[in-house]
């Protein structure tokens, strides 16, 4: 390999403009920041409302977790590239986050396919749903979505396995390992999109046959809340596939690296933006996290207003109360003394 193996940093020889960079990494760090204060605030949320502890909040936050990681580490290093024209970890650090790329998003997908699996039952199968133990199924649910893919990196060939492309300025798979890149596209990505779309399939076939059934309020109201959190988790896949698809059909189709390196960083960019949006979406569609993190920000407005307030205010403020409160006892204290005066 023409790049220096005992180098701690890759540098690119050949790779995109530094116009495309800069943009790239620009789009990058506002929404790199943006995505993981977004995860951390509905983490925080979640985690102090007692009213949103459940096995819904439970997974949006195990999400949240996975795009932390992933942003922080993945999306990160990709920033930082841009930037500098550079990998700025070795060997190993850019084989490992070429690993990770794609095992964060399997366990993400396996979250939404596991998910898809709860909608279903909860909504086609209720009468099963109440005999369940909903902590096993969680806790269930939690470890599968990440052993499953962390699988994939015990084998004695971790660390020989990609090469660095100056293209690209990141590491891909070598060719001779295409059998273990199609385990994990069946594995991390078929599978478990294949099991959201029948569950899915199957609970619009029953809501479609129920809604003329469910005419008490209550069944409509519970009915319309269930479809609006299965909807919920469906566009977080939607946004994972509509995100990596296109580098992925890419990568697919464009075999010897031919195509424009700009225009890899224009999707490399697409699907780093496609990673950030997931707040967004808990915030829009679950009607419970939007008013937790509005009070957040009006808490927020208030303390600041309190800090703003003047001393000389804040004084004449607790004068006037306690004016207003003599006042008031002293009317009190007048009152009572007629009354005797009369009797």
């Amino acid at each position: 390999m023409s790049l220096n193996m005992s180098n701690s940093t890759l540098v690119t020889s050949a790779g995109p403009s530094r116009t495309s960079m800069y943009i790239g990494a620009g789009i990058m760090l506002v929404t790199l920041v943006l995505g993981i204060v977004g995860n951390i605030l509905i983490m925080i949320v979640i985690s102090l409302r007692k009213d949103l502890t459940n096995i819904i909040h439970t997974f949006v936050v195990s999400l949240c977790i996975n795009d932390i990681i992933n942003l922080s580490l993945n999306n990160t290093l990709v920033t930082s590239s841009y930037i500098t024209g550079r990998w700025p970890t070795g060997m190993l650090g850019c084989e490992m986050s070429t690993h990770f790329t794609v095992l964060l998003m399997g366990s993400s997908l396996w979250h939404t396919a596991l998910i898809a699996i709860h909608r279903l039952i909860v909504v086609v199968f209720n009468n099963f749903y109440k005999k369940i133990s909903k902590k096993g199924y969680t806790i269930f649910v939690l470890v599968f979505c990440r052993v499953v893919p962390l699988l994939f990196l015990c084998q004695p060939s971790l660390g020989h396995m990609a090469y660095y492309e100056p293209k690209l300025i990141r590491c891909i798979v070598k060719k001779n390992y295409g059998p273990f890149t199609l385990l994990v596209s069946i594995f991390l990505m078929m599978i478990p999109s294949l099991i959201l779309i029948v569950c899915y399939i199957a609970i619009f076939i029953k809501v479609h046959q129920s809604s003329q059934a469910f005419r008490a309020h209550r069944h409509k109201e519970w009915l319309k809340r269930e479809i609006q959190i299965t909807k919920m988790f469906g566009i977080v896949f939607l946004l994972i596939m509509v995100g990596y698809i296109p580098y992925g059909i890419v990568r697919a189709i464009d075999k010897t690296l031919s195509y424009d390196s700009d225009f890899y960083v224009f999707i490399t960019v697409f699907f780093a933006v496609a990673n950030c949006f997931n707040p967004v979406v808990y915030g829009v569609m679950d009607r419970q996290i939007r008013s937790a993190c509005l009070e957040v920000f009006r808490w927020r407005r208030l303390v600041i207003d309190d800090t703003q307030a003047s001393p000389e205010f804040l004084h004449k403020e607790t004068m006037t109360i306690h004016t207003r409160m003599s006042v008031e006892i002293d009317d009190c204290t007048a009152r009572s003394n007629m009354i005797q005066l009369e009797s």
